[in-house]
């Protein structure tokens, strides 16, 4: 469970009952059914890609997990065991602030990378962005998990830069998460469904983020 309850009231001042997993949509990419999209590239190469160019800066006060958000070109090199198919490798991001009493609202982001063949292509290195609302949920599977919440999101079009048929069938999406607050001030981002593990972030009476490495993704068409 999190750390001190003082600083955990200010984010979670009441939890819903457990009632068991969601049956609702998946979005930013993980379909909640246990299969990894890692292909097995190893992205901590210590080669930050936070170039000050993010469309959203995010909190002031909250440590912004982006900075520990590195670029492995080779990640994606090798795809099925060939070395021209056109790939890029995926970050999820999402920061949620507020607390349990008004709700959270906040932005989430899928970053993608592409490898040689993707810019052979004529694609770029692009974002898409989401506006979020979310309010408390179940925690579900995550038995050790301090809250739950359920997550509202609708891609921003002004702040994406990646082709409309890379988010296509995306532009709304309703996502349930569970939260472990730990005391050094990190939180471990579960779905609740299956209770998986899915991403890491920092978290402070503002609010909490996240950020996700999925591995390798092709292009939508």
């Amino acid at each position: 469970m999190g750390y001190h309850d003082t600083m955990l009231a200010l984010l979670f001042l009441a939890c819903t009952p457990d009632v068991g997993d969601t049956d609702l949509d998946t979005t930013l990419g993980d379909t909640d059914t246990g299969g990894d999209t890692d292909t097995g590239g190893d992205t901590d190469t210590g080669e930050d890609t936070d170039t000050g160019e993010d469309s959203d800066t995010g909190s002031e006060g909250l440590r912004d997990i982006r900075d520990e958000m590195a670029r492995n070109a080779d990640a994606c090199a090798i795809i099925g065991g060939h070395d021209d198919v056109p790939a890029a490798q995926q970050y999820y991001w999402g920061e949620f602030l507020g607390d349990e009493t008004s709700g959270w609202t906040g932005d989430e982001a899928w970053y993608l990378f592409g490898n040689e063949a993707w810019y052979a292509r004529g694609l770029e290195d692009c974002e898409i962005w989401f506006t979020v609302t979310a309010e408390v949920a179940s925690k579900g599977a995550c038995t050790g998990c301090d809250a739950g919440l359920i997550a509202e999101a609708v891609v921003d079009t002004d702040r994406t830069t990646c082709p409309a048929s890379q988010y296509e069938g995306y532009e709304t999406m309703t996502e349930p998460y569970a939260v472990e607050l730990l005391g050094d001030g990190s939180v471990d981002w579960y779905f609740p469904g299956s209770g998986s593990y899915f991403g890491r972030g920092y978290w402070d009476a503002s609010g909490m983020n996240y950020l996700a490495d999925d591995g390798c993704t092709l292009p939508a068409d």
